[in-house]
């Protein structure tokens, strides 16, 4: 199917006259005090046409939301999804976006993209070819901004080339065949890392710029060098004076007591009548760092539409609350999907523990963690039973998925557990608790990564007692994200609960092959990979098999091949459970009754920016709703 072809296919794709363009009317009124040129001056050549969900929306209203950190804006990813090609509302084909059209050669190793004539950045900038050549030398080239090149741009150890034959033309080049760049496009090419807006930032480049100047500017600003001052300036969270090409733009950034983006007067897209999108006015945060109160709050019906910071655990509260509101606009109904990935935990394949190390990489160790926990029994205490047992390798929503492959060495088998672990040496005192092969005291740290790994203490506290009841002594530890993750990138953790990958976890091939230090289950094989062996520790053939299927997978352009490749990487990561997936937990959305144009189906999942990908420019608010 054509570029084309698939944009009529998803978008329900019309051309509207240039005369028939609507906008909101707070934008009509700049207009009419001479503040923005018409709708039509300001829309490109040949807008996206969007169909609406349900129905065509109506303008105005404000998006409630809540915010622990300035990531809860969304802005730099799933509130901001916006890429050359995107995926479809059911997340699995690539469709059209800023590009109007694409061509790929043969062997997958140039790729054409012709921009949309006359579009612009949100200050009325155009918004050209000239902006990626920008992005792509003065900032992914450049030594002092970026030490090391971003990985998906890399293929066989080369970046890729940029090239700009004209002002709405860019081609890329690979050294090999990168089979899977259209689809990394779809995840990874948020304007953030392929487009910045030139005309912005150059001021604060030194390729434009007297170094002196620029750091004395930098430095009064409060940063260290320009490099510094520049990078702050990138955050579309962080800076109201950064333009983009989104459909809402940083007004008030976090910390703000009430965060605030706007509508972008010079978004690109239209819906089938014309109307200029999105069709809401802004979106509203409320800042509240205590991640108890955010649920209170969204349990009042403070929201309008979030899933990210819901706590699952708090299921039966939200339904018992929903319709109670005095005010019509504070209820809600409660929609839920099972997660894409699945909690778990991660074995570290590489402990610097020389004592503990031969037993976290013998396979029977791991299958006695799996055994000694009762998924069942999690699922009904801790999720009200709508969370389902799953090893954490794979979901039936991935393309590499087999039958049954998800649910394999999750039986509730303490016996099995006790058998391998008398097998292993680890014989047990006087206390019951187990020690060591070479007789030593066997106590280990679970380290929790807090956003992901379950939101509720309560599930780790029972996963710990299983594996008391076997006679494994563990110390749960609730950590600061920023520590946790700083940690299990050093392989300082040997034992780390977090979520595992979901949907396309193709494209992020460091949850499953050693690639990379974030790498969670082998990071000192993952820092050799990226160090060229400079640093970290040579993988065994075990793990460096996973390396090569993975990059065998992301060149080739036969899609066939890399499905039967991918499948087996999950058939030796199910097998050999470096994972000890608990289940997948339910995502659950709160949802105003008054928000429109919401799919019944939405796959809850960063590869997939969600909600980005089903078009949050299309939600619109219908205030007579009840």
């Amino acid at each position: 199917m054509s570029a084309a072809a698939a944009l009529v296919v998803w978008m329900g794709f019309c051309l509207c006259p240039a005369h028939a363009y609507q906008e909101a009317p707070i934008l009509a009124a700049r207009v009419q005090a001479g503040e923005l040129p018409p709708v039509d001056e300001r829309l490109p050549e040949t807008p996206v046409v969007v169909e609406p969900v349900e129905s065509i929306g109506v303008y105005g209203g404000t998006w409630r939301r809540l915010a622990r950190s300035a990531g809860d804006m969304g802005l730099n990813s799933r509130l901001g999804y916006e890429t050359l090609v995107r995926w479809d509302r059911t997340g699995t084909r690539v469709v059209a976006g800023i590009a109007e059209s694409w061509e790929v050669n043969e062997d997958a190793t140039e790729f054409t993209f012709h921009l949309r004539r006359g579009m612009r950045w949100s200050d009325g900038a155009p918004f050209t070819s000239a902006d990626f050549l920008f992005t792509h030398r003065d900032m992914e080239l450049n030594r002092e901004l970026q030490p090391s090149h971003t990985p998906w741009k890399v293929i066989n150890d080369e970046v890729m080339e940029v090239e700009a034959p004209d002002d709405y033309t860019i081609v890329i080049r690979f050294s090999e065949s990168y089979g899977l760049f259209l689809e990394m496009l779809c995840y990874r090419g948020q304007m953030g890392g392929l487009c910045m807006p030139r005309h912005y930032l150059s001021r604060f480049h030194a390729s434009y710029r007297d170094p002196d100047e620029l750091n004395a500017e930098a430095r009064e600003a409060g940063f260290l060098d320009w490099k510094a001052y520049y990078r702050d300036l990138t955050n579309r969270e962080e800076n109201p004076d950064l333009p983009t090409i989104n459909a809402f733009v940083c007004k008030v950034p976090f910390p703000a007591p009430r965060a605030l983006a706007v509508r972008n007067p010079y978004y690109w897209k239209v819906d089938p009548a014309g109307n200029q999108l999105p069709y809401i006015d802004q979106i509203a945060y409320t800042t509240v760092f205590d991640g108890n109160v955010l649920n209170m709050k969204a349990q009042s019906g403070e929201v309008d539409f979030q899933t990210r910071q819901i706590n699952a655990g708090n299921f039966t509260s939200f339904m018992e609350s929903r319709d109670r509101a005095r005010d019509p606009a504070n209820r809600y109904r409660v929609h839920v999907e099972p997660a894409t990935g699945a909690i778990a935990v991660y074995v570290n394949q590489h402990s610097r523990d020389d004592a503990l190390r031969p037993l976290l990489q013998d396979r029977r160790f791991r299958l006695a963690l799996s055994a000694a926990i009762d998924r069942e029994e999690i699922v009904e205490m801790v999720f009200s039973g709508l969370a389902e047992p799953s090893n954490g390798v794979t979901t039936e929503v991935d393309w590499y998925y087999t039958p049954g492959i998800d649910k394999r060495n999750t039986a509730y088998d303490p016996a099995l557990a006790n058998r391998l672990l008398d097998e292993l040496g680890m014989t047990r005192g006087a206390d019951g608790m187990r020690r060591m092969p070479d007789g030593s005291t066997f106590r280990e740290i679970l380290h929790v990564f807090p956003a992901e790994s379950g939101n509720t203490e309560d599930l780790w506290l029972l996963v710990s007692e299983y594996w008391r009841e076997v006679g494994l002594s563990f110390v749960v530890k609730h950590e600061d994200g920023t520590l946790s993750g700083m940690q299990v990138r050093n392989g300082d953790s040997d034992f780390w609960a977090y979520a595992s990958a979901g949907v396309h976890w193709e494209l992020d091939g460091l949850w499953l092959a050693p690639i990379s230090a974030s790498s969670y289950y082998a990071p000192l094989y993952g820092r050799y990979h990226v160090s060229e062996g400079r640093a970290g520790v040579q993988p065994p053939p075990e793990h460096q098999r996973l390396v090569d299927w993975y990059h065998e997978m992301k060149s080739t352009p036969d899609l066939q091949h890399r499905l039967e490749v991918g499948r087996q990487v999950l058939e030796q990561w199910s097998d050999m459970c470096y994972l000890i997936g608990i289940c997948r937990k339910p995502e659950v959305f709160i949802i105003s009754n008054r928000f429109r144009n919401v799919p019944e189906k939405i796959i809850q999942d960063y590869r997939l920016m969600s909600p980005g990908y089903i078009g949050i420019e299309q939600f619109w608010l219908d205030r007579e709703a009840q």
